[in-house]
């Protein structure tokens, strides 16, 4: 399309570079009589007769290149691309460095689906005619076509949109595509309403602007524009877009489901549409409406085994435990496989059937024994109910399989960690921060362990948590760890030496993790040391406003209150420390909620890992 547009245009640029001096005063007189002629018939949609008359012509007159570009532009026109390219070979064998003939050639090209011989002529058109708007918008959509975005994005860069509409609009849906190619969803929206405003009547261009609308997260705009074109035509695709932006907005859904819920389909595309609307509504935790759409699809095409454990992983996240233990016995009749029994096995463990659970799950490591997630999903239900000696087993046998695993070794160390082994949880974790393509994780978990301990820190383990956090600016709670650590391992000896250290990091991490109560009242604890007494009432104060309910910073800010002589502040949070002790949780509860958050946080990377 936009290589044609360069085509065209190269019928005015040829017959403006007709000179007298070229030309006897006779067969310039002819020349222009032809060439008038054949536009005419251009113009009036007869090509063939055109390209009849210029190359009578050509024949008596070899040498006229305005009149071989106008006739090779006609047989493009009449569809005749092989006599077209020998009009241009012969143009370029005189003169080598005609970009119109360059551009004619890159066009057939592009039409003949090579587009890397139509990228070379059209980038050496563009070079030799200076940046013709034309010639580089045709060179830009090739690249983007190529998938090329950068370069196509640099040959655009500078050219103002064209005046006429017939122009204007590709130009602007170029742009677009070309900013969607770069990840630019934003301008990408934008080129898209530029087109818009030049045709806004289109129906065509209102989808694809809503399409990019919708690219772009703008749903109120996506919302507007799907509307109308929904209640128009009741396109399927246009349903899906309105829905998924109603969705997004939190506008009611109802009607557009209904609509798309009665469509009418042959089987094969309602099944699609029925996944694509459990899709959806999946995305946005709305699993109940999730199943309906799954369970027609199930109907539809009931030996799909997929389908099926669609349907059953739907009505587990929907609460629905019993339907979803039904369908997914059904489909291990007819489908069983390691995933499916992972599946029961959780589905198992949610309706308090824990012995059943742990069947699955060590059925599904029977069915893919070299699979690391089944091991996981076994040693994980291990954990859950304390039983860390098996979970280690199935973990060491996990590593044997998997010794480049970092989950594996993340679920080892905390099993260590749980059963009361710190070093042996500690040595694992580093392992598993070696191991992972992003070490974060395992490093929060190493910081966990090392702050549960009352012991000094560990010298390699804080090492490590100070590099990272040196080198990764945005890793606060790192570098939390590694500030309230040093603070720990100094404070033991009374070494004042590094408090500005400590300061800076806390404060460092204080700005990444401005919600967490941990950097203020860590800051309360290390003015109070150095005596600071301003600095250490001004941050203990807001230790205890953002966590409320944790003994310690109101014991502290006791003392604080008290050193600077405000007795009546300092009873006061005493009371309120001797409230929040007599709830704080014993030692097992607290294991309990540790072994609750790990399970949560590694349960859904591994779900993402499946």
């Amino acid at each position: 399309m936009y290589v044609a547009l360069a085509a065209s245009l190269c019928v005015v640029a040829c017959l403006s570079g007709i000179s007298a001096q070229e030309h006897p005063a006779t067969g310039v007189t002819q020349s222009s009589s032809v060439i008038v002629q054949a536009r005419s018939l251009l113009a009036a949609g007869n090509p063939v007769k055109a390209t009849q008359i210029l190359s009578g012509y050509v024949q008596a007159h070899p040498k006229d290149i305005s009149a071989r570009l106008l006739l090779a532009d006609a047989y493009l026109v009449a569809q005749q691309a092989d006599d077209a390219e020998e009009q241009y070979v012969a143009i370029l064998q005189v003169a080598p460095d005609n970009y119109l003939a360059l551009a004619g050639l890159g066009e057939i090209y592009e039409r003949a689906g090579n587009s890397d011989k139509a990228e070379s002529m059209l980038a050496r058109a563009a070079k030799l005619s200076h940046g013709a708007p034309n010639i580089k918008t045709a060179w830009a959509a090739v690249l983007a076509r190529m998938h090329r975005y950068n370069e196509a994005s640099r040959a655009l860069m500078g050219l103002s949109p064209p005046s006429s509409r017939e122009q204007g609009v590709p130009f602007h849906r170029l742009k677009a595509s070309v900013a969607a190619g770069l990840g630019d969803t934003d301008g990408a929206a934008s080129e898209m309403e530029k087109a818009l405003a030049i045709s806004p009547g289109q129906t065509e261009l209102q989808m694809a602007t809503a399409a990019a609308e919708g690219q772009a997260k703008h749903w109120k705009r996506a919302e507007m524009l799907a509307t109308p074109l929904f209640t128009r035509t009741h396109d399927a695709g246009l349903g899906l877009m309105l829905l998924e932006a109603q969705l997004a907005t939190g506008d009611d859904i109802s009607p557009t489901l209904e609509v798309l819920r009665k469509l009418t389909l042959p089987e094969p595309q309602e099944v699609v549409l029925r996944q694509r609307l459990a899709e959806l509504l999946i995305a946005e935790g709305r699993f109940s409406e999730a199943t309906e759409e799954i369970k027609r699809a199930v109907e539809l095409e009931p030996s799909r085994g997929d389908l099926s454990f669609n349907l059953a992983l739907a009505q587990f996240n929907a609460g629905r435990f019993d339907d979803a233990l039904a369908t997914a016995e059904n489909t291990q009749k007819v489908a069983e496989s390691a995933e499916l029994e992972d599946l029961i096995g959780d589905i198992q463990e949610a309706r308090g059937d824990n012995l059943s659970a742990v069947r699955s799950y060590q059925a599904a490591v029977t069915l893919a024994p070299n699979e690391e997630i089944y091991r996981l999903s076994l040693a994980l239900d291990f954990i859950r109910h304390k039983s860390f000696e098996p979970a280690r087993v199935v973990l060491k046998q996990a590593e044997e399989l998997h010794p480049e695993s970092w989950r594996v070794q993340v679920a080892l160390g905390m099993v260590e960690y749980f059963a009361g082994t710190p070093e042996n949880a500690t040595r694992a974790l580093l392992k598993a921060a070696e191991l992972a393509p992003e070490p974060e994780r395992a490093l929060r978990y190493v910081g966990d362990v090392q702050m549960d301990q009352a012991a000094a820190p560990d010298p390699a383990t804080l090492t490590r948590l100070c590099e990272y956090s040196d080198t990764h600016s945005k890793a606060g709670r790192i570098q939390f760890y590694c500030a309230a650590l040093l603070f720990r391992r100094d404070y033991a000896s009374n070494d004042r030496s590094h408090a500005a250290e400590i300061l800076r990091r806390l404060n460092a991490a204080a700005k990444v993790l401005p919600d967490d109560a941990s950097p203020p009242c860590q800051l309360g604890k290390v003015y109070r040391w150095i005596e600071r007494w301003p600095e250490a009432l001004r941050e203990s104060e807001a230790c205890v406003r953002m966590a409320p309910n944790l003994p310690d910073g109101h014991y502290r800010l006791a003392q604080i209150y008290q050193h600077l002589g405000q007795q009546l502040q300092s009873e006061r949070e005493m009371k309120v420390y001797e409230a929040t002790s007599a709830r704080m949780a014993d030692e097992n509860s607290r294991r309990d909620e540790a072994i609750k958050s790990f399970l949560y946080s590694i349960r859904n990377d591994t779900r993402d890992h499946k």
